[in-house]
């Protein structure tokens, strides 16, 4: 390889592997099911997050999610709406969102990604629910390795 071979391979890779996070705001409800999954490949793979608010009608749910290199900045999410974002997890092993919820009955800042968590238990799809009870974590359904989707995480609310 000439003098300029590894410096562009090591480009191309920091190129492929960078992915900053992106989020929107659906309006729309969310109806569960069977899910498109893309082709994606074990280092390069796309992780979408969901968070939905189950609160109650007519109780919005506050929310600003960070990284260490991202601030997604604070939202507030209408009953049965969600906010959406994704990202690729780093070769590393070490991505990590976090994210402070709050509304009238109570609040909480907690991983919502955490690699070495949830690298395994939603690979590609990670759903959160905020109900009275707290923020709710699930694990991606996988037909294939016939593993239903269950809840495995509770943050339970700090009081207002």
């Amino acid at each position: 390889m000439g003098s300029f071979g590894i410096p562009l391979l090591f480009l191309l890779f920091v190129m492929a592997t960078f992915d900053p996070a992106t989020s929107t705001n659906s309006t729309t409800p969310i109806l569960l099911g069977e899910r498109n999954r893309s082709v994606d490949y074990l280092l390069l793979h796309t992780v979408h997050l969901r968070i939905v608010n189950k609160l109650g009608h007519n109780i919005p749910l506050g929310l600003h999610c960070k990284s260490k290199n991202d601030d997604l900045q604070y939202h507030v999410i209408n009953y049965d709406q969600s906010f959406r974002f994704h990202f690729r997890p780093n070769f590393w092993g070490t991505t990590l969102f976090f994210c402070y919820f709050s509304w009238s009955g109570g609040h909480g800042t907690w991983d919502i990604y955490k690699d070495r968590r949830d690298n395994d238990r939603c690979t590609f799809h990670c759903d959160w629910y905020a109900t009275k009870e707290g923020v709710e974590g699930y694990t991606e359904e996988s037909t294939w390795l016939g593993r239903p989707r269950k809840r495995d995480i509770l943050f339970q609310w700090e009081n207002p």
